[in-house]
């Protein structure tokens, strides 16, 4: 389709500051990578998880057959980064007498790596009273050599300058940015998620497409944006179905990781919004996956923000999975794009709803949640406006 003649904000700002290199087996470059960045005696970060499936150890034997120094393995990184988890991580790289990082994981194990860096830059103890400031920028000094190997297609954290931490003791995700917290290099190898399972692959996918369509659809949309985030739907929905069905397939995992870096290149400038908010929450109370969580309120919010002045950008998203919109009305074209994510959640084995993880579907016991979500920085940038009574409307049809 024609691109559609569609308004944005005259001034906008464009950040993307990690190098990126992309290879099946790139892994074999990171002593020479991490020394160009000044690095020598390495901490590596971690999840006992990828420990104990070999993932880890593809990219530890990489650091031992270099010229770096192996210094430590931090690898008790849990679901989601937890503020009690970043101070033990701190306190690691500090005893292993550290003077670089990589960071091997998911979203969790990345955004940990984050927040030490940042606290070795500071000198921090204690990661809660930095979390508590959101906004880490007054100051911000370049932190640490740091290299990102992502193991899942979905976050994107490798490439962003925000991290979600989780206040155990508060129940709550908390949003913390700093412009250098992201890696100064991410290293793109699909061969480090041949072994993700298909339900993981399945939600994280999600994840990255749900930044996708939520970065077209922000109040921040630009075209720089719109050109990586539509570019990373066409990619998840050709790709996506294939990596589920088949975790060895490297065309279809090299392409899910550049869509959901992509992806995530386009919403660290614009900002997600309601699907997201409404995500965090059920992470916080529930302790459901961030991915598989967006999954869940994905179609939900999209058909909420069905609105006039957003039905080009619905139309842009629709053509971008493939649907040929031509002699659709703009309502039809973004009812269609609703109706593709639903089809699409299905084919992926993502059949859950929130009953499943008893999530409640009362006013009063949904309160929880919607003080959390309606809080959420990012419900701010959704194209419409929510109110609380919306936010229960939400979480009773994903029910």
């Amino acid at each position: 389709m024609k691109y559609p003649d569609i308004a944005f904000e005259p001034f906008f700002t464009w950040v993307n500051r990690p190098r990126i290199l992309y290879a099946p087996g790139v892994r074999k470059e990171i002593g020479f990578e991490m020394s160009q960045l000044g690095g020598t005696r390495v901490a590596l970060f971690t999840d006992r998880g990828l420990v104990n499936a070999g993932v880890a150890e593809m990219v530890i034997a990489e650091v031992k057959n270099s010229v770096l120094e192996l210094a430590g393995v931090f690898d008790g990184v849990l679901q989601d980064a937890r503020i009690e988890v970043i101070n033990a991580g701190a306190a690691f790289y500090r005893s292993v007498k550290a003077d670089c990082l990589i960071a091997v994981g998911g979203g969790s194990v990345m955004d940990t790596a984050k927040a030490v860096n940042i606290m070795i830059g500071s000198g921090d103890d204690d990661f809660q009273p930095l979390a508590d400031q959101a906004g880490l920028w007054e100051g911000a000094k370049p932190l640490r050599p740091h290299i990102a190997f992502p193991t899942t297609a979905g976050t994107g954290c490798e490439v962003t300058s925000a991290m979600v931490v989780l206040d155990t003791k508060a129940k709550a995700k908390l949003s913390v940015t700093h412009p250098y917290c992201n890696a100064d290099l991410a290293m793109l190898d699909p061969e480090l998620t041949f072994k993700l399972p298909p339900k993981i692959t399945a939600f994280t996918g999600m994840d990255a497409l749900t930044h996708a369509i939520e970065a077209a659809l922000s109040t921040g949309a630009e075209p720089i944006a719109d050109a990586l985030s539509l570019h990373a739907i066409r990619l998840i929905f050709q790709y996506l179905p294939t990596a589920v069905r088949e975790p060895q397939n490297s065309e279809a995992r090299g392409n899910m990781l550049l869509a959901s870096t992509m992806a995530a290149m386009g919403f660290g400038n614009t900002m997600t919004g309601a699907v997201h908010a409404l995500a965090h929450a059920l992470g916080a109370l529930y302790g459901i996956p961030h991915g598989l969580a967006n999954a869940l309120m994905l179609p939900h919010v999209m058909a909420f923000n069905m609105i006039d002045e957003r039905m080009e950008r619905f139309r842009m998203i629709a053509d971008a999975m493939g649907i040929e919109v031509g002699p659709m009305a703009p309502r039809q074209a973004a009812e269609a794009a609703v109706d593709a994510v639903k089809a699409l959640l299905t084919t992926i084995g993502l059949t859950e709803t929130l009953k499943d993880f008893g999530v409640p579907t009362e006013r009063d016991a949904l309160q929880p949640l919607v003080e959390l979500a309606a809080t959420d920085g990012q419900i701010g940038y959704n194209p419409r406006y929510v109110e609380e009574d919306d936010i229960v409307t939400l979480y009773q049809q994903a029910h």
